[in-house]
């Protein structure tokens, strides 16, 4: 990715692909499966924090989630990257089937997702 400087637009913008090695996805599983749960929180609410019975759902549903079919899912959108004011930034581009339609910008911030 070329970097530019600060107060710097970049003409460039690339497509890019979703495309997790199999290592990436081979250590997730494994760190998954080392996960060290505390003992069961001793309130009835979120105080302790996440409750123990959905961490524990949490963890099950990461490690069903077929991986390739989301990248699939998620590449049958335009993704997208360039560099503006020194800052990375990925976004999908997504055309509207009305052609007046007025352009819509959906941000996140960190730590958030798109997916979300």
């Amino acid at each position: 990715m070329p970097t530019y400087s600060a107060g710097a637009v970049t003409p460039d913008i690339e497509p890019f692909a979703i495309s997790v090695p199999d290592a990436d996805l081979d250590d997730l599983r494994s760190r998954l499966d080392r996960v060290r749960l505390p003992e069961p929180q001793t309130v009835a609410d979120t105080s302790q924090g996440v409750p123990l019975d959905q961490m524990r759902a949490l963890l099950a549903a990461l490690r069903e989630v077929d991986w390739r079919a989301r990248e699939k899912t998620w590449n049958a959108i335009g993704h997208f990257r360039t560099v503006i004011d020194g800052l990375e930034l990925a976004f999908w581009h997504v055309r509207s089937p009305e052609p007046a339609a007025t352009p819509l910008l959906l941000t996140h911030g960190w730590p958030g997702s798109i997916l979300e």
